[in-house]
């Protein structure tokens, strides 16, 4: 994660957290700091609703045809403020390191995650999020197809990236 540019090298924090490796469906493992023993509790929560599944099935009604959308390691593809870095530390037994995009376990993130991808997504049809999900459709295969270009383009120019599978 540092080769990636997703943690950096620190001697010193206020505010390291512990790690808590969780094992995901395909057997990897992510590493999340346990923010609730930290900054958790100090922070101001961001509140934005994740669409309810009736919301997500009313976008998608018509469709034939579906893709889905992984982001790949999603809110590590978000950068977070250079003042804010020194919040989301981890102590590891290599040491300390701070995140320089969003981690996971800020009791914030998701919220933040999903108001961006609304906003990233915006204006495009066939097309619904959910966190790191996405689910793209089209009433044919044409439209289907130009539907996930546009999406693909979107996602592109904002510079994410979807998982190969």
């Amino acid at each position: 994660m540092v080769q990636l540019g997703v943690l950096e090298k620190v001697n010193y924090s206020n505010w390291a957290a512990p790690i808590v490796p969780v094992r995901k469906p395909d057997s990897s493992v992510r590493v999340c700091g346990d923010y609730k023993v930290t900054v958790n509790p100090c922070l101001k929560i961001k509140e934005y609703p994740l669409p309810k599944a009736n919301e997500l099935f009313t976008k998608l009604n018509g469709g034939e045809k579906f893709t889905k959308l992984d982001l790949t390691h999603a809110y590590q593809q978000v950068q977070i403020d250079e003042s804010s870095r020194d919040y989301v530390c981890i102590n590891t037994h290599l040491g300390l390191f701070r995140y320089t995009r969003l981690p996971f376990g800020i009791a914030s993130a998701t919220a933040i995650f999903q108001e961006l991808m609304e906003k990233i997504l915006s204006g495009l049809k066939g097309v619904v999020c959910y966190v790191d999900d996405l689910i793209v459709t089209g009433c044919n295969d044409k439209e289907h197809m130009e539907n996930l270009h546009a999406v693909l383009t979107r996602l592109s120019e904002w510079g994410l990236r979807v998982k190969k599978k």
